[in-house]
């Protein structure tokens, strides 16, 4: 075993900090330690979003990919659902993206796809890594080094067979007004033209390059969010989205102003979904999936794992899609990766064929009994208190609207109320256990919420 430092790997990513953790050089190894996996000759598509250490890593990890025979086709900024569909229409053996982090500001996460779309496993992963740390790596002669190209009107071909997969009349008919949040992503490209396609009134927020020496996130911040609403009930549009910066997750919010859960607009895709038919979720997600699922006869299958496990597991069971709580929704019938931008045009196609704005059918969904604790944030924002939680709770999962964490096989919800200053936590389905739970969990956040504002 060779003495080279591990790269860092959160959530079965690998993720870190540019420049310390992350560099041109363990990139650059990185990417030939894939093209060695991958076999001389293969080729593989790379993007990134707007983040400036994004685009540095990823021509580090390109080179690194060339010098073992790989063919590179470069899309420069791209959101993650462009990279999984040009997979399948190139024949790439793999995609790469990198991105900021979800977890922390000033990090990048790499993205790695395999040849149907659909991210590395854990196991996948493990074998990549294993033949970066050991030094395993076939560096190809000079005259068989990889080529670099640029797949110029890769926008255009995935508008169009986005286009293509979606009903366009009713929404012609129905004319809906949306709210957009771009989250100065590579999502600025390909948005405007897709909604003008498909015949909807949009407003576009954010839909540039992040402002010059600003921190980036991969998630919109919940006070952007609350904003959105605002603009949404003040436009009286019919629905508002925020995306994340690679646009592989989204939050909806209905014409009302309400921020929906992951788990809702899951449970209100799956009002749409036909009869009988299966789907694949994150095993953490409410049980308002079931309850919704049950009255449509719909089997839901819980996967344990990563984005890839449950992109592995809808593929074993045929299932016609997937979602996780961390707002990443899966049409297999189009894309095996998770897709914002084909959420949003699958959740305006279904409200326009039945002619009913978000607001009334997140309103008719069951209810889940729930316990609920609130706790005064104080002097803290709720950027520092989600950092707080990241740095405190190893199984965490964050979301554009809230954050769940399980403690003992329980999952506790938390979502911000900024009318109040205040955070909820609750459980479902409470029971003794639960609760107590619960309890303990709120004490010690309102004990360290007492110094956090101090530390940041």
């Amino acid at each position: 075993m060779s003495d080279v430092e591990a790269l860092p790997v959160k959530k079965g990513r690998i993720c870190g900090t540019a420049n310390i953790q992350l560099t041109p050089e363990n990139m650059a190894e990185l990417g030939a330690a894939l093209g060695t996996l991958l076999g001389e000759g293969s080729l593989v598509v790379t993007a990134r979003d707007y983040y400036p250490p994004s685009r540095m890593l990823k021509r580090a990890f390109s080179s690194g990919l060339m010098s073992a025979g790989i063919t590179v086709m470069d899309f420069h900024g791209a959101t993650l659902p462009e990279l999984a569909f040009s997979i399948k229409r190139f024949g790439a053996k793999a995609g790469i993206q990198f991105t900021v982090s979800p977890f922390r500001e000033n990090n990048v996460n790499l993205k790695i796809l395999d040849s149907t779309g659909a991210e590395f496993t854990y196991d996948r992963l493990n074998e990549l890594l294993r033949l970066y740390e050991t030094k395993h790596i076939i560096r190809t002669i000079p005259k068989r080094i990889g080529w670099v190209s640029y797949a110029e009107y890769i926008h255009d071909i995935y508008v169009a067979s986005l286009t293509s997969f979606l009903d366009i009349d009713p929404i012609l008919s129905f004319s809906p007004r949306v709210v957009v949040d771009s989250n100065f992503g590579p999502s600025s490209a390909v948005l405007p033209d897709f909604l003008s396609e498909i015949g909807v009134n949009h407003i576009t927020l954010n839909s540039h390059k992040p402002p010059i020496h600003r921190s980036v996130s991969h998630l919109p911040p919940i006070e952007s969010l609350f904003t959105l609403s605002k603009i949404v009930t003040a436009a009286g549009a019919q629905l508002g989205a925020a995306f994340s910066a690679d646009a592989s997750r989204i939050v909806l919010i209905d014409d009302r102003g309400k921020i929906l859960t992951p788990d809702e607009i899951t449970a209100i895709i799956i009002k749409f979904l036909p009869e009988n038919s299966r789907i694949a979720v994150s095993y953490t997600m409410s049980k308002l999936i079931d309850k919704v699922a049950e009255q449509r006869k719909i089997k839901v299958s819980r996967v344990k794992g990563l984005i890839g496990d449950i992109s592995k597991h809808i593929r074993r069971i045929r299932a016609i899609f997937g979602a996780t709580d961390g707002g990443e929704f899966i049409f297999p019938h189009f894309s095996i990766a998770p897709d914002a931008l084909l959420t949003l045009g699958k959740i305006i196609e279904s409200l326009s064929i039945s002619e009913v704005n978000l607001s009334k059918v997140k309103n008719e969904l069951p209810s889940v009994e729930r316990y609920s604790v609130e706790i005064n944030l104080g002097e803290t924002t709720p950027s520092m208190f989600t950092e707080y939680m990241v740095n405190n709770f190893e199984e965490i999962i964050l979301s554009i609207s809230g954050i769940k964490i399980v403690v003992k096989d329980t999952c506790i919800y938390i979502d911000f109320i900024p009318q109040r200053n205040k955070i909820k936590l609750s459980v479902e389905e409470p029971s003794g256990y639960k609760i107590n739970i619960l309890r303990e969990i709120a004490d010690n956040l309102k004990r360290d919420l007492e110094t956090l504002p101090q530390l940041y």
